[in-house]
């Protein structure tokens, strides 16, 4: 990202002067992609441990259990990483993106840059950041992960992140042998969840309301959650849902109309679908979901009001790589009005890492299935010539990054671990990712 007459440096990301988001578990980060525990040890002494979760002064992680948005956004983790960034340095927590880039991909802080960048005013806000890096406590955007609950347990997800996935890890967990796989998914079933619940936490929201431009919205499963539905009347009564946008991350198995008649008070929707394959791989993956009933949201979704955006969001893993050209087909052939539609549609649907679990990363792949879903993107990617496509922040460039990206590393020593988790996962569901995902079968 090189911009030096709008940029204050080569390292600089929008997202620490306008933006907090929200763990499930209650933790706070820089954003949802500052995790990074798949490219730099999550018990990092140096960096107070789990990289990428915001710290108290004494190297607890700042969580809402505990705390609230308003002391975390001058929080000395937060103003050290404007301060490197200023400098021109890479801040640990966000070292993923700098290695996407790296390797050739469009990351989270370029185009959230870009996109913020035409909504505030950056020279400003540079302006108005003080030497020891705070900055006025006014949140243009938040991302909300409102604790586990969740109708799905995909693959590649765990109890951190999803309800759905506690009786199956109770059945799987003793059987891991690999000591990477055992310490990948350790959880401990004691945690609390719902801090979202508490009083503070919705105060916390509410002082910041009238600063808002965009509310994101994810889980668990967001749709579930009564607090999600308290937080939109909140906006609605208070007159800020007309300035506002709403975001989502959502596996979509729950609209009701009483959703649908709350968006209408708001400026914009912008709805991510989470899809990661056709038929059978999908419900595979997104376990126990119904292929059918996916497919029939999508077309209630693709009839809703104007002012509502609807895009496919995947993510892209060793199961589903090679068979994201059939799913970007698929979706072209529907002919939808909105799902396709640029500029958001524009590059026909999302595509996202999946970095946890580590040992489904696409870098795990042996060389020649990296070959052979190489070939198929690339084919894909060159065969759309549309200008939205091309253009499109998750068009071509991403297409063809994730190649990149792909073949930037060798992780294929992980590969053992991705098998004995799956054979695990298998047998717990009476599944067969083998028969499922046929370029796999060797493996």
């Amino acid at each position: 990202m090189t911009n030096e007459s709008k940029y204050p440096s080569e390292t600089f990301c929008l997202l620490p002067w306008v933006h907090l988001s929200t763990r499930p578990d209650g933790s706070m980060r820089v954003c949802c992609t500052a995790n990074a525990s798949s490219v730099g040890s999550t018990n990092d002494k140096e960096h107070g441990g789990q990289v990428g979760i915001l710290k108290t002064d004494d190297g607890k992680p700042n969580n809402l259990n505990v705390s609230d948005f308003q002391t975390a956004w001058n929080s000395t983790y937060m103003k050290n990483v404007r301060k490197q960034m200023l400098a021109g340095e890479q801040p640990p927590s966000c070292i993923k993106c700098y290695k996407e880039e790296a390797a050739g991909h469009n990351s989270k802080r370029m185009w959230e840059t870009a996109y913020w960048s035409q909504r505030v005013d950056v020279d400003k806000l540079i302006a108005d950041t003080n030497e020891d890096g705070s900055v006025p406590p006014q949140l243009a955007y938040i991302d909300l992960r409102f604790g586990t609950k969740c109708q799905l347990a995909c693959v590649m997800c765990s109890p951190h992140d999803s309800s759905k996935w506690v009786k199956d890890w109770k059945l799987q967990y003793p059987k891991y042998e690999l000591i990477d796989l055992k310490q990948d998914q350790g959880w401990d079933p004691g945690f609390d969840y719902v801090w979202y619940k508490k009083s503070s936490f919705l105060d916390s929201v509410k002082n910041q309301a009238h600063h808002i431009k965009e509310l994101y919205f994810a889980g668990g499963e967001p749709l579930l959650i009564p607090e999600h539905y308290a937080i939109l009347q909140f906006m609605i009564d208070e007159g800020y849902a007309k300035d506002c946008i709403l975001r989502y991350n959502s596996n979509a198995t729950d609209i009701s109309q009483r959703l649908l008649d709350m968006w209408e008070y708001f400026k914009e929707v912008k709805f991510n679908f989470s899809i990661d394959s056709v038929g059978e791989k999908n419900d595979y993956i997104r376990h126990p979901s119904k292929w059918d009933s996916i497919v029939s949201n999508m077309h209630l979704l693709d009839n809703t009001s104007d002012h509502i955006t609807v895009n496919l969001a995947c993510a892209v893993q060793l199961l589903n790589v090679h068979s994201l050209a059939e799913l970007a087909q698929w979706k072209l052939d529907q002919n939808f009005k909105k799902i396709n539609r640029a500029p958001y549609g524009g590059g026909i649907i999302g595509l996202h890492l999946v970095y946890l679990p580590s040992y489904l990363n696409v870098r795990v792949l042996p060389q020649d299935l990296k070959d052979q879903a190489a070939d198929t993107i690339s084919k894909f990617a060159n065969s759309i010539n549309t200008h939205e496509f091309i253009n499109s922040a998750y068009g071509k460039m991403r297409w063809l990054g994730l190649v990149d990206y792909m073949n930037s590393e060798d992780w294929s020593h992980k590969l053992p671990a991705a098998v004995q988790y799956l054979e695990i996962c298998d047998k717990t569901r009476e599944l067969n990712f083998r028969n499922t995902f046929k370029e796999l079968r060797n493996i």
